[in-house]
């Protein structure tokens, strides 16, 4: 007879997720950065980082800043995140039982770690750093992509392709117009999440915000003769203040504990970030259907093959950022969902649920974005397919220029107000339903002082682009990258 384990055996080990069902996260350094084992190595950081903190303003001896130093650093490679896992049920959150690890790493007397702290000062602030290193990692690869793109635009600013609008052929517009475009928009998310990350502050509070046990801790100092007892020594805010220098975070005027907006300020903005790379995934995937074939994605050996079909070569890397844009927005809507439910002086569960989400947007931020980047720096450009699709359509995409300029022509020719845009409409609609020659029509409709010549030009969808080019280079320079063109000859 075979046991079973009852319902309160201990259960089995869980296994490391290595991303199988999100293939595209191993794609960016972010995955890394914000693995189970980074989590340890951040939360060991900060304890250690304020250690040093108090040891500096004298509160606690060098020699203890060193022994918590020198057992974090220990600790980070060596605690069985499987085990912590488990152990991180019965307190909530993962801090509770790594302490007691730093602890028992600790010389028997040191008690000079998590000095007035509380676990959410320790987490909240490790997310922070951990949000503000991702971020650099997302910002990197979004401008170096849209700097691929700034050149791509300089090379195509005057290529002509068909402008599509509810899914149809609209107006004529240039790739490079196209090409800008998309990096203006990967340069504003990129300036967006810069500027959130660098705004991310420390969390420092304490068990309910007051900072109660540091000033205890200081009070204590004072008296036994740490710090002097005259007042010129460093208060509470001084050291937080001290602790967020160290740390590389802001420095807030008080604890933030329910009022989460620093966390769904860098959660919208890597949301912004995932939106911009998803829409030229999005047209990079439309653009390179076979019947289109504009644009195809950079190879490499491996890549795009189908399991069942040798012929096909699959834009796998838009494909996955395309699933990334999908998935962001319901992510986001987590973090604001927990942040409106935060309550009190410490939320109970809204916290909690907010971390898997802040993680999964900064790992899907630098998947975009670093998928993003391969797509821009090795795209491959059809011009010959662009001007055949735009080709395709003909004379007639250039109906609105033909009315400005022919229809008043043909009035002044007759003698008739409104037969120029009549004449022209008849045109458009007899080839819209596949019974008349629209460029014949034209020439049997215009006056005869247009000469066959005037009229190619009025007809030619290339030579009807407005001012693509001068918002192209207006685009260039707004993000600083007029220059592209001097680079890409570098």
């Amino acid at each position: 007879m075979t046991d079973h384990p009852s319902s309160s055996s201990v259960p089995p080990r869980p296994a490391a997720d290595h991303g199988l069902l999100d293939p595209a996260l191993p794609a960016s350094a972010v995955t890394a950065q914000t693995s189970d084992a980074a989590v340890v190595a951040g939360l060991l950081e900060v304890e250690a980082a304020w250690t040093q903190t108090l040891a500096e303003a004298g509160v606690v001896s060098a020699d203890e800043a060193r022994a918590v130093r020198a057992a974090a650093d220990r600790l980070a490679g060596s605690v069985d995140l499987d085990e912590l896992a488990r152990a991180a049920t019965a307190g909530g959150n993962a801090l509770i039982p790594l302490l007691k690890r730093l602890r028992a790493e600790l010389p028997a007397g040191f008690t000079a770690v998590h000095v007035g702290a509380t676990s959410q000062d320790i987490v909240d602030t490790m997310l922070m750093r951990m949000a503000v290193q991702a971020a650099g990692t997302v910002v990197a690869d979004l401008r170096a992509a849209a700097t691929a793109l700034a050149a791509l635009a300089v090379e195509h600013r005057s290529t002509p392709m068909v402008a599509r609008s509810l899914a149809q052929h609209s107006l004529p517009i240039t790739f490079g117009l196209r090409a800008a475009n998309w990096l203006d928009g990967l340069a504003r998310a990129a300036d967006r999440l810069a500027a959130a990350a660098a705004a991310l502050p420390i969390q420092w509070g304490g068990a309910a915000g007051t900072l109660a046990a540091l000033d205890g801790a200081l009070a204590s100092a004072r008296a036994d003769g740490r710090l002097p007892d005259d007042g010129s020594g460093p208060d509470a805010f001084a050291l937080t203040s001290a602790l967020a220098s160290r740390l590389g975070l802001q420095d807030p005027p008080g604890p933030w504990d329910t009022t989460r907006l620093p966390v769904t300020q860098v959660a919208a903005a890597l949301a912004d970030a995932v939106a911009a790379c998803g829409r030229i995934a999005n047209d990079v995937l439309l653009s390179s259907r076979v019947e289109i074939g504009e644009l195809a994605e950079p190879t490499a050996p491996g890549r795009g093959g189908s399991s069942a079909m040798p012929h096909k070569q699959n834009p796998v890397l838009s494909v996955l950022v395309h699933s990334l844009a999908l998935s962001a927005p319901g992510t986001l809507a987590q973090v604001y969902t927990a942040a409106g439910a935060a309550n009190e002086d410490r939320p109970d569960g809204a916290w909690h649920a907010e971390w898997p989400a802040l993680r999964r947007l900064l790992r899907d931020a630098g998947a975009a974005a670093a998928l993003t980047r391969e797509v821009a720096e090795g795209l491959r450009v059809r011009p010959e397919r662009m001007r055949a699709n735009l080709d395709r359509t003909g004379p007639v995409l250039v109906s609105e220029r033909l009315m400005s300029a022919l229809a008043p022509r043909i009035d002044e020719d007759r003698g008739e107000p409104g037969a120029g845009r009549a004449t022209i409409q008849a045109a458009v609609d007899a080839h819209l339903a596949g019974t008349g020659d629209f460029r014949a029509a034209l020439r049997q409709a215009a006056p005869a002082a247009v000469s066959d010549a005037e009229l190619d030009r009025l007809c030619d969808p290339g030579g009807y682009v407005g001012l693509a080019e001068q918002v192209v280079d207006r685009i260039l320079a707004a993000h600083g990258l007029d220059g592209a063109a001097e680079k890409t000859d570098d």
